[in-house]
């Protein structure tokens, strides 16, 4: 999923910075996925709160 983004980008820098976590993943133990998928998970729930304002 990230690699579409890669040097493109989502033209949102909150987005791009909590998708970004991800590509670092490939390397990190299966057990810190669920810790990293739910920091991403809240990150863009912040930034869809932030763009409802």
């Amino acid at each position: 999923m990230t690699e579409s983004l890669q040097g493109e980008g989502t033209g949102d820098d909150g987005v791009d910075e909590a998708l970004g976590a991800l590509a670092e993943l490939s390397d990190a133990p299966l057990r810190a996925h669920v810790s990293a998928f739910e920091a991403v998970h809240a990150a863009l729930q912040d930034r869809l709160a932030e763009s409802d304002r």
